[in-house]
């Protein structure tokens, strides 16, 4: 048994995936890395599948094969590439593109007899990819390219100029590579327009209800709600302490509930003493310091909280973008560090 859950609206992920097909002026495909994004790979990837979703992106090979093992048809891309022989022939008997990085990832792929592939430029990133002064189609000899992609490292700022940069060097390579397929933009990008697409989109924090946007409102649909249990409801006398190293006094008598969901579980200690649980559209105080597997909240002021009774840890109260805000990372983090224990039921 857990005390805490994501709870994934499913109809939501759909709804975002439909503004990315609406957006795209070619296909539209879905990155659901890191499990998608801490909401459960195997749930959203079938039900993007309902939704015409033909291409789907992950990061590591072992993603890549748990993704194959519940998608029978459509592409499944890893974008580290092969990083050794035996992997790369995995690839190839499990239907599995690989994204080349590296003259050693082509070496190893040309091994394949032929299997398809796709390859990443570095367009300005200084990540996985090739120089584009050290492409040329003879490269690939022997390989089936697929697609064409790159990665852009501003978009979340539509008006930064390293987007412009970035378009300018892709359009230059992919006239060297005439016919191939190209994916370009993620979720910002794919909002910015068209130039900063290629045919196929790899959206991901849009998917899931997070603001692609530095600056922005966000406009997605919430996709899923971290809630988690009141183990335990106390009474604390005016001058007692809470939590590990007694951080919080008690100004007066209070009331507090233990809740079942600590840092273990992705709540960022960065919140000890600052950060709210909500309960009913109400908010609670975080008191103390976050441990482990559980928080203390102050409910002074609400005597219908009860023991198992879920309170909102992240959802339509206390927004993702709230708390990545207050914990000074993004809703990319937030999302993708929800721990294991914590379980994922959809709706």
């Amino acid at each position: 048994m857990s005390f805490a859950r994501l709870v994934v609206d499913l109809d939501s992920v759909s709804a975002n995936y439909r503004r990315f097909v609406e957006a795209s002026a070619g296909l539209a495909g879905a990155v659901v890395k890191a499990d998608a994004y801490g909401l459960g790979m195997e749930a959203v990837a079938q039900r993007l599948k309902t939704e015409g979703c033909e291409h789907f992106f992950v990061a590591t090979p072992d993603e890549g094969f748990a993704l194959r093992s519940v998608i029978n048809e459509g592409a499944v891309y890893v974008f580290s590439g092969p990083p050794d022989a035996d992997t790369a022939m995995a690839f190839t008997l499990a239907n599995i593109v690989p994204v080349l990085n590296s003259r050693e990832q082509i070496a190893l792929w040309k091994r394949q007899n032929g299997a398809p592939a796709a390859l990443q430029v570095d367009t300005g990133m200084q990540r996985l990819g090739f120089d584009p002064k050290e492409l040329a189609p003879t490269l690939l000899e022997g390989i089936e390219l697929v697609l064409l992609m790159s990665h852009l490292a501003c978009a979340d700022e539509p008006q930064h100029p390293q987007n412009e940069k970035q378009v300018d060097v892709f359009s230059r390579v992919c006239e060297d590579f005439p016919g191939i397929e190209t994916s370009f933009g993620n979720s910002a990008g794919t909002l910015n327009g068209t130039q900063y697409q290629g045919g196929i989109t790899r959206p991901g924090i849009g998917l899931y209800g997070g603001n692609p946007y530095l600056d922005k409102a966000n406009d997605f649909r919430n996709a899923a709600v971290f809630e988690a249990q009141v183990v335990q409801r106390r009474r604390v006398n005016a001058g007692g302490s809470v939590g590990y190293g007694a951080t919080y006094v008690a100004p007066r008598n209070i009331e507090i509930a233990i809740v079942g969901v600590g840092y273990a579980d992705g709540v960022s200690r960065v919140l000890s003493g600052k950060g709210q649980l909500a309960h009913n559209g109400a908010r609670l105080s975080v008191l103390g310091q976050i441990g482990m597997d559980l928080i203390h909240v102050d409910v002074t002021d609400d005597p219908s909280i009860a023991v198992g009774d879920w309170l909102e840890v992240i959802g339509a109260t206390v927004t993702l973008d709230e708390v990545a805000e207050m914990t000074g990372t993004s809703g990319y983090e937030i999302l993708s560090r929800i721990g294991s224990r914590v379980s994922r039921v959809y709706v």
